[in-house]
């Protein structure tokens, strides 16, 4: 641990096949990320930003993301992403002062890195690094790595108003494969399920459409990240069928699981419409 509240970050190694385009991907946690093979296109507010391999950024927690990688022929895409809590980024930029911090939170590029932050960054990212460390020099280094960040223009912005959704996503998150109800959820969060219910209702949402959702974008990860075998990610995200786990991935992503791992021939859109799941548009 980093201390009573931060855990130590583990990077993800993130690869694919084919160009591919997903949409409303939302990610629980600020990640600093490097292309090192491909492009990456996020997009947020119909703002795209656009990223070639070397290229450093900041993908921001809890909004809902565009985000289309292309390889590089005979390459493979992949980018190096590295999770960092957001009270980590909110105690660097009050300390740094002089940093002004935008109002709403969207993709950034991190243009002018210099070398020593790339070092640090390849650093943290290296399994086993920051684990070594005291858990206050582990800190140190990722505020500093955030602090380098940050003067090379990717800033993360303000979170907005707190939702329910984003508690909700963040506890399924913590353990995809469990059998969530909303009665777990309700206890959870200490209010009667019919509370709950009105209260996601609200935010134009479900629980069944998070639940459902969450798992997906952790199905989308594992399949990514990894090399698990897809009845194995099946049963990470709580489906004991196979089957019935790949129709879902394929209603919500467009395309197969197996088909995001191997890499379509052809450029394919992976992202079926789904219904509205109360985001406003991003694998661990």
């Amino acid at each position: 641990m980093l201390d009573d509240v931060f855990s130590i970050p583990t990077r993800a190694l993130i690869r694919q096949g084919g160009r591919a385009c997903f949409f409303r991907l939302v990610n629980t946690s600020p990640l600093l990320i490097q292309v090192q093979s491909g492009t990456k296109i996020v997009m947020a507010d119909d703002r795209p930003l656009r990223l070639e391999a070397g290229a450093y950024g900041l993908l921001p927690d809890y909004r809902p993301l565009t985000m289309e990688n292309i390889p590089k022929a005979p390459q493979k895409y992949q980018t190096l992403a590295l999770p960092v809590p957001r009270q980590l980024f909110e105690e660097t930029y009050l300390s740094m002062r002089s940093i002004a911090v935008p109002s709403r939170p969207v993709p950034a590029s991190a243009s002018t890195l210099p070398e020593e932050a790339a070092a640090l960054f390849d650093y943290c990212c290296q399994p086993g690094n920051l684990t070594r460390l005291p858990g206050v020099i582990a800190k140190a280094r990722l505020m500093e790595l955030i602090t380098w960040f940050a003067l090379s223009g990717a800033v993360l912005g303000q979170l907005q108003s707190p939702r329910l959704e984003d508690r909700l996503r963040q506890m399924i998150e913590s353990d995809t494969a469990f059998d969530w109800t909303l009665g777990h959820a309700a206890r959870s969060f200490n209010m009667s399920e019919a509370t709950l219910r009105r209260r996601l209702a609200g935010e134009n949402s479900s629980f069944s459409e998070i639940l459902s959702d969450t798992r997906m974008n952790r199905a989308l990860a594992l399949v990514q990240t990894t090399t698990l075998p897809m009845a194995q990610v099946a049963l990470e995200v709580g489906y004991d069928s196979p089957s019935q786990f790949s129709a879902r991935f394929k209603e919500r992503f467009g395309v197969s699981p197996r088909h995001v791992r191997s890499g379509p021939e052809n450029f394919e859109r992976i992202g079926a419409e789904v219904e509205q799941s109360g985001a406003d548009m991003l694998a661990r």
